[in-house]
């Protein structure tokens, strides 16, 4: 017989609105954590089942998910995306800072004929970028001199910025790169006024508030992204000025401090694994350099990075609202449907998702590299991209980087021929992984069941996932093996 759908476990907290959203802002991890605990202990039978957890953020109702079943179908199932909406779960949140029309803010139907063209212009880009993105890897490790000790994601953050605005903003005909650094002290404000916690503009003679200062800088980057498209110092083609103020809106995006800091807490996870992880006696980076067949060390690579995607996604989550009453079905035995009613936000924690023991078996908090190299395209992926017909934009231009990354620290399989006398020089990333702080390890999928606290304590979640404290390593420069 059909079970009756239920609401998502949880009450109105006693806390006030204010309190719950610096609960949630300082770490979603503990958050959802604690009201999971909460939940299995007040329903032992149901312990497994991953069931939405209800949740006040920002003064609304929220559904929190953190099944990948659930996360799937709020993303994939058309019944159900059919009612929900990206534009009104961020209109607070991102629209007066990205303004539309924009890819990301964007339903249906008007998202689909937009996406389809952005696809388009992304797939040609990422298939003639990665001599640009190898040789500015390059500069940045050739920069650093060997034997320095440097701050891992301080390191990524700024090879990021590099990277980004690489590949979409090209130097002016002189060979500089112009306004770079103020592009990106614009869009640090801007990602301030973004977050702030204080949601109100106001500008006086002696004061501007954080989105005051995020609205201006909006204002600023819009005019000089623009100039930039005019004078054809972007990759894409501008067919008219409709379209030059477009693509400059979606630049505004793609060269965004939130993109910079999401790349960088992708190659930090990617490369603290890299040189820090060992398994067998050795740590990863020496035993991807020991396979010599270039497709099967790509395969492996790749593995690494999808691995280190499920685990450490650089956003945890993305919202949608509700605009009509849905029903999200469950696999768990003896878990009820749940019932999300209409106007109710939800929160797609990919976390929890990509933790998933149902989906990823008993090794689903362990960090496997070799997981998707073994099991080939039956396995299911992690969802730090999202997926379905929002699906991230620059998914495959991130792994590219991620990948390149990898290679030009590693250097070229034995045999491999080369030209470029900067072949013969890799470069190796000293440090030791034991003495990471157990967030960190749990963060990585070096140790499991690490504590709601252990997590809050050494792992900033928002705007993107990174370590909050530095994590150290020594460069070295050496002759490729």
């Amino acid at each position: 017989m059909p079970q009756t759908p239920v609401l998502p476990y949880g009450s109105p907290t006693t806390l006030s609105g204010l309190s719950e959203n610096f609960s949630f802002h300082s770490s979603p991890e503990s958050f959802i954590t604690a009201r999971v605990l909460a939940f299995q202990k007040a329903h032992p039978d149901l312990a497994d089942s991953r069931t939405p957890i209800r949740a006040k953020v920002l003064n609304r109702n929220v559904a929190v998910l953190s099944s990948y079943d659930h996360v799937r179908q709020a993303l994939c199932d058309e019944a159900i995306t059919a009612c929900l909406s990206s534009s009104q779960a961020y209109d607070e949140l991102m629209a007066p800072f990205f303004p539309p029309p924009n890819l990301l803010l964007l339903d249906p139907p008007d998202h689909q004929a937009r996406k389809r063209a952005w696809l388009d212009r992304m797939t040609l880009l990422n298939e003639n970028i990665r001599p640009l993105i190898h040789d500015v890897v390059l500069d940045h490790f050739r920069g650093i001199p060997s034997g320095s000790v440097i701050d891992l994601y301080d390191s990524m953050k700024s090879l990021s910025w590099q990277i980004l605005l690489s590949i979409f903003l090209r130097k002016d005909e002189d060979g500089q790169g112009g306004d770079i650094a103020e592009i990106e002290a614009l869009h640090e404000d801007l990602l301030r006024g973004q977050f702030s916690l204080f949601p109100v503009s106001i500008n006086t003679r002696f004061w501007q508030s954080p989105r005051a200062r995020g609205l201006q800088a909006r204002q600023t980057l819009q005019s000089l992204l623009h100039s930039k498209v005019t004078r054809g110092r972007c990759p894409f083609a501008v067919d008219g000025p409709a379209e030059g103020h477009a693509i400059a809106d979606h630049l505004l995006l793609f060269t965004s401090s939130l993109a910079a800091k999401a790349l960088a807490s992708l190659l930090t996870a990617v490369l603290i694994n890299l040189f820090l992880f060992e398994q067998g006696g050795s740590v990863l980076s020496t035993k991807i350099q020991c396979i010599e067949d270039t497709e099967q060390r790509s395969r492996y690579t790749q593995s690494m990075i999808r691995e280190v995607e499920r685990l450490s996604p650089p956003v945890v989550g993305i919202m949608r609202r509700t605009t009509q009453d849905i029903i999200l079905s469950s696999k768990a035995e003896l878990a009820p449907p749940t019932l999300i009613p209409k106007a109710w936000d939800l929160w797609l924690y990919f976390v929890g998702a990509g933790r998933d023991p149902a989906v990823f078996g008993e090794t689903t908090e362990q960090f496997v590299p070799s997981r998707n190299f073994e099991a080939g395209s039956s396995l299911e992926e992690g969802l730090a991209y999202g997926a379905g017909a929002k699906a991230c934009l620059g998914r495959d231009l991130m792994r590219t980087v991620a990948a390149i990354v990898v290679e030009t620290c590693l250097g070229e399989p034995k045999g491999t021929e080369t030209t470029n006398i900067a072949e013969d020089v890799v470069v190796n990333l000293e440090g030791d992984g034991d003495d990471l702080p157990a967030g960190v390890q749990g963060w990585l999928g070096w140790q499991a069941k690490v504590k709601p606290e252990e997590w809050a304590r050494d792992i900033k979640q928002l705007p993107t996932q990174r370590p909050r404290k530095p994590i150290l390593v020594k460069v070295r420069h050496q002759l490729a093996p």
